[in-house]
Formats: C-alpha cells, sequence, structure tokens
C-alpha cells in the first residue's frame, strides 16, 4: 500500500511515501509559507519516485492539535486529493506521531501552549506498538504531571516535542522525581510516522474531516458569546460563519 503523509500542524513541514517498510521523506522548516511549499514538496517526493498521486492508496495527515491555520492547510490539501480520488483519507493525532518517532518508553508527546499549558497525551511505546495512556488535550502543567504519576513512575519519562529545559525543576518538583528526560532526536512530527500509524486505520470520509484543534479558538468564543449558541461540530460553526 501506498500512502502519501502530509503534516503542517507546527512550523515544520514533512511530507512522506510510506511504501511497506520503505519510506521517503521530506522536510522543511518554514514558518509561515507551508501553504506556498506544501504542493511542490509533495511533487518533487511523487516525481523522484516516479509516481503520481493516482498511484498513491491512502492519504494520511496530522489532524491536530497544531497550529489554527497550519492544521487547515494540510487537512485541506489530504481531504482534496482523497475526495477528487476517490482514495481513502486517515486522520493521525499530531501528538501520536511525534510520540511514534519518540524512544521506547514512558512518553510525554507536548507542544507548548504557553503560559505553563501544552497540548499533551500521554504514550507508552514498545516493540514498535504505540499505546495511549492519558488522552489527548490541553493541559496546565500541574494537571498533565499528576495525570502522569497517575500513570505510574516505574520507568523513565521521556518528554518530545517541544524543549522543556526552562520547566525542569517545576517537573521535577511535581513529579517528585528526576527520572525524566527530554528525547534524543529532532523532536519534530514526521510525516513518515504519520504513515506507519495508518496501515489498520479506519478510513472517514473527506467531508467529514475537522481539525481537532483541542482548545477553542479566538473566534470560536467571541462568536458563542454573541450568539449564546452552544458550541457543535466544527464544520456547522464554519457554515454560519
Amino acid at each position: 500500500m501506498k500512502i502519501l503523509s502530509i503534516t503542517t500542524a507546527t512550523n515544520h513541514l514533512s511530507v512522506a511515501l510510506n511504501d511497506g517498510d520503505k519510506i521517503w521523506e521530506k522536510n522543511e522548516e518554514d514558518h509561515r509559507n507551508h501553504s506556498e511549499h506544501l504542493d511542490p514538496l509533495i511533487n518533487e517526493l511523487l516525481k523522484e519516485n516516479d509516481l503520481t498521486l493516482k498511484d498513491i492508496d491512502r492519504f494520511a495527515v496530522a489532524e491536530g492539535p497544531g497550529s489554527y491555520t497550519g492544521l487547515r492547510i494540510g487537512i485541506t490539501t489530504a481531504k482534496m486529493f482523497a475526495s477528487i480520488l476517490n482514495k481513502d483519507l486517515v486522520g493521525v493525532s499530531t501528538l501520536a506521531a511525534l510520540a511514534n518517532g519518540a524512544s521506547d518508553g514512558l512518553i510525554v508527546s507536548e507542544l507548548d501552549a504557553r503560559n505553563k499549558n501544552f497540548f499533551a497525551g500521554v504514550y507508552h511505546k514498545a516493540n514498535g506498538r504505540l499505546e495511549n495512556l492519558v488522552p489527548d488535550g490541553h493541559y496546565h502543567l500541574d494537571d498533565l504531571m499528576n495525570k502522569v504519576k497517575d500513570v505510574g513512575l516505574s520507568e523513565q519519562v521521556i518528554f518530545v516535542g517541544s524543549p522543556i529545559e526552562k520547566y525542569q525543576d517545576e517537573i521535577k518538583d511535581l513529579l517528585g522525581s528526576d527520572n525524566f528526560t527530554q528525547d534524543a532526536g529532532d523532536n519534530q512530527i514526521h510525516a513518515g510516522e504519520i504513515g506507519k500509524l495508518v496501515l489498520n486505520k479506519e478510513a472517514v470520509d473527506p467531508d467529514k474531516m475537522v481539525p481537532k484543534y483541542l482548545r477553542r479558538t479566538q473566534a470560536e468564543m467571541d462568536w458563542h458569546k454573541k450568539t449564546g449558541k452552544a458550541f457543535g461540530p466544527d464544520s456547522d460553526y464554519v457554515e454560519e460563519v
């Protein structure tokens, strides 16, 4: 199965072609221009492998959390490809993809959301199998460390994602342990890891896929305050706005 995977969730742009055990991946550090660089990077990857979009069996994309605008760029592109070509579409947690690229062990996969808040999930990885122990969510550092403690500290805790150096002392106090480390890898989301995670996942209707922000946007909060309406599916909110 040929899988084309995309992540535009952060400032790290990554696309990959997974075909069995083989992975071809292209990465680009780009803070603002994913919308301009994504399609050329995909075309370059396909051309180097003598393929076209029609040869792809399944499209996969990081569905969140991440940058609001960034997520929509990647998801919209993947939805368009899958819908036009009538191919499978699968969404993958950004945090799961991060964790899957980390070393084996107890993993805190996290993206800094400012003011000691994080988009985070706790995972365990062993022998190529990834298990989610604490659901992806928007957590304050205190709450996140309490959830890590609830899981159990029988092994070293590996942080992957945003740098944690400035929180090291606080994490040590909250965990009651200094048995933790930042993953030695590049701490970036790689599309190749997304491709590994979608082999056995059920495909979704492209029209129904929406970003999983894990936190309301300011626009949504303003809309809710103005209209007094309850929050509903993202698609309903977008259509009304």
